[in-house]
């Protein structure tokens, strides 16, 4: 009944559920506002990369590329659903963050051989994990998978707060940047209490295109350097090589099993704000689907050179904002992220979002996420068992992770798992759950 209750409210809250047909041009102006939700998030990883290793112009624009191609292909993988590979939803692929610390030791080792040798080396797991997902569905509950959500959104959440105050701390008034950042939330709250269909529905958009418009009026919009000595890039197979080395696998494939779990709770709240079941054993194979995606298209970004993919979080609030959950919209991101790699230029317009914009926007997405978590939690009683398994798994995501020294001095592979505050909770949830449910109440039925 409760689950029930839950899915009434997520349909009437849509306006175009997962398999709806909407008009083209509303379609493409969907894709438009979650591929801005994306955008600077996918390739943020390879420029980080880039700057800490010390790669070349022309091989950062190529690793850019790839990881913008990379993020199609799984978008497009994931909303079309061939056979057993992709969700079938409106999930939206990106390089991941998960890997990036690992990606960056790996870097400075070996260069980028070695990050994309590492990665591709330790991806066949990611494809065991996904055929063993049916499996372990008692093991993995929407309460597991709520926890995991909760935490991705309360974890994303300061990244706004820095997105907000980063102009000012580098000079701009700080009056300024946080006054944007207000007037585009309050944008996004005006479009989600209208009852009007076409203002909710583009409220996104709208919000961006004022904060733009107001920074452009008080001179914060730094648009980026006009680059036209190359307009094509060709994907090319093993371009810089790929490297090898034992002692980075197991703390490599420990983020793959991180990055699954994620994908699980993003694919959960994916299908909860898309008006889908979030039990049984057609909502685990769509698991197993957006999981196996995962891992083709990590694969393939390596073999090309380019960084492992991942669901992303942040577009989850977009579909709660815009009502939009349709998979369509999925191949018209695609196809933006496409156009994007191959010309590189058109991530010209992309990337010149004012922080204040970019921090106003995300405040309330990854609020959102943090929502959905909580809506997902809910469709399980709140038991005396599983408050506890709440309690444990926040308690430990928010409590050792944050202590960086002591994570700093743990065994390899067990920094690898308590320096993620997300992979923390899920697995504490997922040891908790199994702890209730074959020992605790194994113990009462006796």
């Amino acid at each position: 009944m409760r689950e029930s209750q839950s899915s009434t409210r997520t349909e009437a809250h849509l306006l175009y559920p997962h398999n709806a047909t909407m008009p083209r041009g509303k379609a493409a102006i969907a894709a438009l506002q979650q591929t801005i939700a994306m955008f600077v998030g996918c390739i943020t990883p390879a420029l980080i990369f880039s700057s800490v290793v010390g790669i070349d112009a022309p091989t950062q624009s190529y690793l850019i590329s790839i990881c913008l191609l990379a993020s199609g292909l799984g978008t497009l993988l994931q909303a079309k659903r061939l056979g057993i590979i992709g969700s079938g939803l409106l999930s939206i692929n990106g390089t991941s963050f998960a890997y990036v610390d690992l990606l960056l030791r790996a870097g400075t080792e070996g260069g980028l051989p070695l990050a994309c040798g590492m990665a591709l080396a330790a991806v066949p797991l990611q494809f065991g994990l996904a055929f063993s997902l049916p499996a372990l569905r008692s093991i993995i509950s929407p309460l597991v998978a709520g926890i995991v959500v909760l935490a991705i959104g309360i974890d994303l959440i300061p990244v706004s707060g820095y997105y907000i105050t980063k102009d000012s701390i580098d000079g701009t008034s700080w009056s300024s940047s946080t006054s944007i950042a207000l007037i585009v939330v309050i944008s996004l709250i005006v479009s989600q209490i209208s009852k009007l269909k076409q203002v909710r529905m583009y409220g996104p958009i709208i919000a961006i295109a004022l904060g733009y418009v107001i920074s452009g009026m008080v001179g914060i919009i730094e648009w980026p350097s006009w680059n036209t000595g190359k307009w094509i890039t060709i994907p090319r197979p093993l371009a810089y090589g790929l490297d090898f080395k034992w002692e980075l696998l197991i703390p490599f494939a420990i983020i793959y099993v991180v990055s699954s779990i994620e994908a699980i709770g993003d694919l959960t709240a994916t299908a909860s704000l898309s008006g889908m079941p979030t039990k049984g054993l057609d909502f685990w194979k769509r698991i197993r689907g957006g999981v196996l995606s995962d891992a083709i298209t990590s694969s393939f970004a390596c073999l090309f050179n380019g960084f492992p993919t991942a669901t992303f979080s942040q577009n989850n609030g977009v579909i709660q904002l815009t009502g939009v959950g349709c998979r369509q919209v999925g191949y018209y991101v695609s196809g933006i992220l496409v156009i994007a790699a191959i010309i590189p230029q058109t991530g010209y317009f992309f990337s010149a979002m004012p922080n204040p914009v970019l921090g106003g926007v995300t405040l309330v997405l990854f609020g959102m996420i943090a929502g959905a978590g909580v809506r997902m939690i809910f469709q399980e009683p709140l038991t005396e068992y599983n408050m506890l398994t709440i309690a444990v798994s926040l308690g430990l995501a928010f409590s050792i992770p944050s202590q960086e020294q002591f994570v700093d001095e743990l065994p390899e592979f067990l920094g690898a798992i308590f320096s993620s505050k997300v992979a923390t909770a899920g697995l504490a949830a997922m040891t908790m759950n199994f702890i209730v449910s074959k020992v605790i109440n194994k113990v009462k039925d006796n």
